[in-house]
């Protein structure tokens, strides 16, 4: 969402709920979301809910507004179901970077060496 992109760890002015991940959108809910600091693990979310949407051409959230999608996202028991993605490998890397805890979440250099990447053709990488 290009037009709310911030550098990390400044305050955000937008969001969008679809990509927002679940400690973002309870910030938001709560009233804290201009004070709430932007983490490198949410562009982590954000490119699993995208690779979930690009490999099933749906998303999570069909016909929710953004107040639902944002109380969806802050229920603790919501875990995407990744179930219709068709490669084992490209399930394993967004479930990894759909973990609720961000410190789970894999770094970007970690994506890039998971073995969905190593195997498509898009590796290896050299850092």
């Amino acid at each position: 969402d290009l037009d709310s992109a911030m550098p990390t760890r400044k305050n955000p002015v937008d969001y969008s709920p679809e990509a927002c991940p679940p400690e973002f959108a309870k910030a938001f809910l709560v009233g804290d979301g201009p004070y709430f600091k932007l983490e490198p693990s949410y562009d982590v979310w954000s490119l699993g809910m995208a690779l979930y949407e690009l490999s099933t051409a749906t998303t999570f959230f069909s016909r929710k507004s953004p107040e639902q999608i944002t109380k969806v996202l802050r229920d603790p028991e919501f875990k995407p179901d990744t179930s219709q993605v068709p490669d084992d490998k490209l399930r394993d890397l967004i479930d990894s970077c759909l973990q609720r805890d961000p410190k789970k979440r894999p770094s970007i250099t970690q994506i890039l060496l998971h073995p969905y990447f190593l195997t498509t053709g898009f590796g290896p990488f050299s850092f």
